[in-house]
């Protein structure tokens, strides 16, 4: 597939996006809730797919009291998750298949190269720097860096404001739901890449839609 970021302003989703991180969350959250033997254990895993902990958890404990499931705070689900997160994490994240091989490419070509994403700003660097990819990325807009997490378009609107662009400068690369939601609130065209499972249902309004990173080789 031909994708033209001649002097674009490329923005990329990290979870997901890059890395094969989003079934680590998953297992977390999932295995959590098997121990403390909560109902539906699945359905809480699904709402941490493309948002930062802290929207997640407490996305979790409002919706587990409408069930009538006792949880402990957001703060407590939050700080146990992130450490089992991290425990995990380290032992070697893979990379999104193609991606290495695009990277020299998008490097090349576009006007700029940066990260969004709602993740720890040192999980995405020791990521990045395990894989040798650092160089890559002229800057990471992360968790706390911006008002609100995706799906609110306060991600993208930051990093477009802080470069002075316009939407027409900038295309955005996104797997997740509530990422593709942040980037179309922001006013941002979009691609979608749906390698990792929970977003294989294609999104009507994406510009382009690839499986994986090895489909622009």
């Amino acid at each position: 597939m031909k994708l033209n970021i001649k002097d674009k302003i490329l923005l990329f989703d990290f979870d997901g996006t890059l890395v094969e991180t989003e079934f680590l969350a998953k297992k977390v959250v999932e295995q959590y809730f098997a121990e403390k033997q909560v109902s539906q254990p699945l359905f809480f895993a699904e709402m941490i797919v493309g948002r930062t902990w802290k929207a997640a958890t407490e996305n979790m404990v409002s919706h587990a009291q409408h069930l009538g499931i006792a949880l402990e705070s957001a703060d407590l689900l939050r700080t146990e998750f992130k450490k089992r997160y991290r425990d995990l994490f380290v032992t070697g994240v893979k990379l999104i298949p193609g991606l290495k091989e695009c990277l020299p490419h998008f490097k090349a070509e576009a006007k700029f190269v940066a990260i969004v994403t709602g993740s720890e700003r040192d999980e995405v660097a020791t990521i990045l720097k395990a894989h040798g990819l650092d160089d890559y990325f002229q800057r990471i807009w992360a968790f706390g860096d911006y008002k609100s997490s995706k799906p609110d378009p306060s991600p993208y609107l930051t990093a477009m404001r802080e470069l002075n662009a316009t939407v027409e400068e900038i295309l955005v690369f996104e797997d997740s739901i509530a990422g593709m939601e942040s980037a179309v609130r922001a006013g941002l065209s979009f691609v979608q890449i749906t390698y990792e499972a929970h977003a294989k249902k294609k999104d009507m309004r994406a510009l382009m839609v690839i499986d994986d990173w090895s489909q622009l080789l």
